[in-house]
């Protein structure tokens, strides 16, 4: 039917319409995929190869990758009896209908993380590792641009409460997914690509006018000591990808411990920041994280609460909680030292009790 019928009465009735007959054209497991059509890629978890695959395996138009990754605690507690809040639990592991979904997700967590033994910390660590995969499939597909035109992860949201590819779940929470997402799909992005002791550093627009604008580069200690910074001016043409800086990481980090420091990016137009990145040299589970004091103040506002933050040391990956139902603006976020973050927190309740009531979690306290 699709490969020869439909063709057939395309031709006949609309002969200037071209069509597909499926997606994707090729499978991801032959190399004519990389160059016909579009590509679902599924190494990274079917074939459970690394995530840096992703920065090779680059199609004409990525529509569907993925990972999965835990939802919410609250959703599971919805579904869930209390004493079926745990990784062995044969009800839990029903919430994931992939066969080995379960195993995967904990393959790939004990790559790139640290993994605990507490459930709240491994669904943290499912969700940042689900998070990392997919933003650095997107922006390798970005970067690639215009051999590469296209970018769908799979999936957005859940039809029930799940383990699953969603960045949404089944309550309209947000996982880290969507948060992270929301960064990787903006109009300008910073990416860097490290090739064994290469670092470029790419600014992708998929806008519409070109910007003149200053690239500002700091490399500091998660202390917040300056070891390093440098301000380029730069032209970012409209529809573009182009490398804006390259360095040899030796170079750059002589005589520097590589798990304790952190290369910072963004793009200044007059007073705006129109993207921001982060850097680091190791993976997650190798970087020798602060404790840090994290301070925070709180006040209502219109739409809820407004929440302060500032950290005297790095703080990674800080995630904001609280047992009651509305939306952080922002979640999962870095906080270099000495920086300030404001965020807020969507509700129509009164909250008694706000600041106490609030949970703050971090990469360092999850180990």
């Amino acid at each position: 039917m699709f490969e020869k019928i439909l063709p057939d009465v395309v031709q006949k009735y609309s002969p200037g319409i071209t069509y597909i007959p499926s997606s994707p054209r090729i499978g991801w497991g032959h190399k004519e995929a990389m160059y016909e059509g579009d590509m679902h890629y599924w190494g990274v978890w079917w074939g459970e190869e690394p995530f840096e695959i992703y920065e090779k395996k680059v199609g004409r138009f990525m529509s569907e990758y993925g990972f999965q990754g835990f939802p919410d605690v609250k959703t599971l507690r919805a579904c869930l009896n209390s004493s079926d809040i745990n990784l062995n639990s044969k009800a839990l592991r029903n919430h994931n209908k992939h066969p080995r979904g379960m195993e995967i997700i904990d393959t790939y967590m004990k790559r790139e993380y640290n993994v605990p033994n507490d459930f709240e910390r491994d669904n943290y660590i499912s969700q940042l590792v689900q998070a990392y995969g997919v933003t650095k499939a997107i922006e390798a597909h970005r970067r690639a641009m215009p051999y590469c035109m296209g970018t769908l992860y799979w999936q957005l949201n859940d039809c029930w409460p799940v383990i699953s590819w969603s960045g949404v779940d089944y309550y309209n929470r947000w996982k880290a997914l969507h948060y992270f997402v929301r960064e990787a799909y903006k109009p300008v992005l910073i990416s860097f690509e490290k090739e064994m002791d290469s670092l470029r550093i790419f600014l992708v627009s998929d806008e519409q006018k070109e910007y003149q604008a200053t690239l500002e580069l700091k490399l500091e200690d998660f202390e917040g000591t300056k070891l390093w910074s440098k301000s380029i001016p730069v032209n970012i043409p409209k529809n573009s990808s182009e490398v804006y800086y390259k360095v040899k990481v030796s170079e750059l980090t002589k005589e520097m411990n590589k798990q304790n420091i952190v290369l910072s990016a963004k793009v200044i137009l007059k007073e705006l920041t129109l993207a921001d990145k982060n850097f680091y040299f190791v993976l997650p589970k190798d970087l020798e994280l602060p404790s840090s004091l994290i301070t925070k103040s709180i006040k209502k506002s219109p739409i809820g609460y407004q929440i302060s933050i500032t950290t005297d040391k790095l703080a990674k990956n800080v995630f904001l909680s609280i047992d009651y139902e509305g939306f952080f603006s922002d979640n999962y976020f870095d906080i270099l030292a000495g920086e300030h973050k404001i965020i807020d927190f969507k509700t129509d309740k009164t909250i008694e009790n706000f600041e106490s009531r609030m949970k703050i979690l971090t990469l360092k306290e999850s180990d």
